[in-house]
């Protein structure tokens, strides 16, 4: 199949190495990033052309993967939907927020936009933290879109799968709800702790004796900027409603450490990690 990266960034660059490693010669990969990502994944002999721009990544792919931060993504749909839409190709994304992607998409006419977003990542950005093995064994979403036929979304579900990934269907809205949940909302909490933190004149002290529960507590606030501000301001409603969630739980914290019950807060501990470690459903 003949596929088109727009972006080689830690996601784009990753599927860009899955191909080349895990199903090789099976995909004939054309890559656009800015900068020189594209010369150094051609030059490795991870993608087989390495365009000049956008719209001649795109000519002659069969499947076109929109890999850039969010709100460029939706961008590129407006700038690169009717070229794909002409060519009878496919085009699917990795971005975290589907809705304004699938709005996006539904804008140009015929345009066979099934929306993606593998459920994986890193704190470390750019085409050097790509990884072969970063979707293996995670689920990877699939949004097909009102003009998306059975051959697009077999497209999109064939490249989560040669990645290693396992494709599960879902729609915009209930995506952009339950990833704000399990992705967004941990990504703001871990900025705001962390914010919390090193603005205060204890910091200095603090940060001499911060071990491994600080690190993992703050990894999400170590990310990418413009991703961070790209999901905030994309998902908006959906992460407002599930801050205040998290507020009332904030609360209720409060107060029983502030009545000092210690069996109360045990009892408390006890029963979020008996939720954490229920099997899924």
């Amino acid at each position: 199949m003949k596929i088109a990266i727009i972006g080689l960034g830690l996601i784009g660059g990753s599927i860009a190495r899955a191909l080349a490693v895990r199903d090789p010669g099976q995909w004939e990969v054309t890559g656009w990033s800015r900068g020189g990502s594209a010369g150094q994944a051609l030059s490795e002999g991870v993608i087989q052309v390495a365009a000049g721009a956008p719209e001649s990544a795109v000519m002659n792919a069969d499947l076109v993967v929109l890999a850039a931060a969010p709100a460029v993504n939706v961008e590129l749909v407006g700038r690169l939907g009717a070229v794909v839409a002409g060519a009878r190709a496919t085009l699917t994304d990795v971005t975290s927020v589907q809705r304004p992607m699938a709005a996006a998409a539904a804008a140009v006419p015929g345009l066979r936009f099934v929306g993606g977003h593998p459920m994986a990542g890193r704190e470390r950005r750019g085409y050097e933290a790509a990884a072969a093995d970063l979707f293996v064994d995670r689920p990877w979403l699939v949004l097909p879109g009102a003009s998306a036929g059975p051959e697009d979304v077999a497209r999109v579900e064939a490249l989560a799968t040669a990645c290693g990934a396992r494709p599960r269907r879902l729609d915009p809205a209930t995506h952009d709800r339950l990833v704000a949940a399990i992705s967004h909302l941990p990504l703001i909490a871990s900025a705001a702790l962390a914010e919390a933190v090193t603005t205060s004149p204890d910091w200095p002290a603090a940060a001499e004796l911060a071990a491994g529960g600080w690190r993992d507590a703050t990894r999400l606030a170590r990310g990418d900027a413009d991703l961070g501000a790209g999901i905030a301001s994309l998902n908006r409603d959906e992460i407002l409603a599930w801050l205040g969630r998290l507020e009332a739980a904030i609360a209720a914290w409060k107060e029983e450490i502030r009545a000092g019950d210690a069996e109360a807060l045990r009892t408390r501990f006890e029963r979020i990690r008996a939720a954490l470690e229920a099997p899924a459903p």
